[in-house]
């Protein structure tokens, strides 16, 4: 994508209708193509494993910070503590995931 510069016009507004909204389009089209293609061709930084934080897993799981602790104590989920921070690598989550999956069917 070739550098182009946004002016903004005299008024100070963009609408729909400038130019330099479509530029603008174009440029977090293009962004977004380049997380795509980081997301999927950079593998992660340690060991190949990624890791989740506590509010990630809380997020994925639809869980609480009190059902997420009660996991760890009871040793159910696991995880790396690293000073006060806690990171959770996501491939074990999702092996205790599919371990522990029930299916109504059978």
């Amino acid at each position: 994508m070739e550098d182009r510069k946004v002016m903004i016009p005299d008024n100070g507004i963009i609408t729909r209708d400038t130019p330099e909204y479509r530029i603008l389009q174009d440029m977090l089209r293009h962004v977004e193509r380049i997380a795509d293609t980081l997301m999927t061709e950079v593998a992660p930084a340690l060991s190949g494993e990624r890791y989740l934080t506590t509010e990630q897993v809380m997020s994925q799981l639809h869980i609480s910070r009190r059902a997420l602790q009660t996991y760890r104590d009871k040793g159910l989920i696991p995880y790396t503590s690293l000073g006060k921070v806690l990171l959770y690598p996501e491939s074990k989550i999702n092996e205790v995931l599919e371990r522990n999956y029930y299916d109504p069917m059978r």
